[in-house]
């Protein structure tokens, strides 16, 4: 990969020798880095696609925090960027110079949070991709808190969340696959479950599908990758 800066966004670029494709946005998970996405990225320019990884706020060169999996820090930090990620994207896009028919967003973890809530407000975008992620924010968040045994989400932040949240949001045209580990302990499986349904009920097109690998857990796997390759090669 290939990395780049335009203005205060700094990603990095697998090109395809001819781009028979679409243009990828790879999100990584909490505390992870562009670089661990380097060689599904290049499987992707392979395949004919431009896949592109955007370094994430307060992970790596972006003011990244120290001790990112304390909880105190986690619970600090984790919403605030994926609100950022969603909030910048349509500048990110314009410094892409693409338009928002030719992108498909992947994220594992944290990423498919961002991947979701991104999909939510740019209806003509491709497709969507969440793996270990989440599409329900307030729910998901209020699952966090039950099993940290926290007080639950106050006015403010659940109105905060909801403003993001991918349920209280169209859902476009694009194709969406869903992916669980089905041993998941990270990220509740429920919050795929849900907005699996709000987008079948909302949504009058549109490819959707959910699946859950058995005996895998909050890891994008060998099985993960090649399911998100081989639907990535149906979408035109």
């Amino acid at each position: 990969m290939k990395k780049m800066q335009a203005g205060k966004f700094i990603y990095h670029v697998a090109e395809p020798g001819e781009k028979t494709g679409k243009t990828v946005l790879l999100y990584h998970g909490w505390g992870g880095t562009a670089g661990s996405w380097q060689a599904y990225a290049e499987e992707l320019a392979k395949q004919g696609h431009r896949a592109v990884v955007p370094e994430i706020a307060y992970n790596d060169s972006r003011n990244p925090v120290a001790n990112p999996f304390e909880m105190e820090t986690v619970q600090i930090y984790f919403w605030k960027a994926i609100i950022e990620s969603i909030e910048e994207f349509g500048e990110f896009r314009e410094a892409l110079g693409v338009p928002e028919s030719d992108i498909v967003l992947v994220g594992s973890s944290m990423g498919g949070f961002i991947a979701s809530g991104i999909f939510a407000r740019y209806p003509e975008i491709a497709g969507l991709a969440s793996i270990n992620g989440s599409g329900a924010f307030v729910l998901t968040e209020q699952l966090f808190r039950e099993r940290q045994d926290r007080s639950p989400l106050r006015k403010e932040e659940a109105e905060l969340l909801n403003g993001f949240d991918p349920m209280q949001q169209g859902a476009g045209t694009g194709a969406v696959l869903l992916i669980n580990g089905e041993q998941d302990r990270t990220v509740p499986l429920e919050g795929h479950a849900a907005y699996y349904r709000h987008l079948l009920e909302s949504r009058n097109t549109g490819y959707t599908d959910r699946k859950i690998v058995k005996g895998a857990g909050h890891q994008f796997t060998r099985e993960m990758e090649q399911e998100v390759a081989d639907w990535l090669a149906g979408i035109k």
